[in-house]
């Protein structure tokens, strides 16, 4: 099986479009653009999804959080490395 993907003007092109493949015989699914996730496996499509899920809930932290976290646990590392 091989799958093929289209952009078309929705109301200008999909009705003769669908007229021809139905007289093939072909079967075909019309989608949206927020449908198409490319190559991506579904894996991660849904940690996108989950992710967001999470930034819409109000379940996320500023870039200057993650920052700071982050240069405390390095400087904790240095710390100890240093020994």
């Amino acid at each position: 099986m091989t799958t093929v993907t289209i952009e078309i003007d929705k109301k200008k092109d999909l009705p003769a479009l669908e007229a021809v493949l139905g007289k093939m015989g072909l079967k075909f699914h019309v989608g949206e653009d927020d449908e198409d996730w490319g190559d991506l496996s579904e894996a991660e499509i849904e940690g996108i999804k989950a992710g967001i899920a999470d930034s819409e809930a109000g379940r996320v932290h500023t870039h200057e959080y993650v920052m700071a976290e982050m240069n405390k646990t390095i400087e904790g590392l240095r710390k100890k490395n240093a020994r």
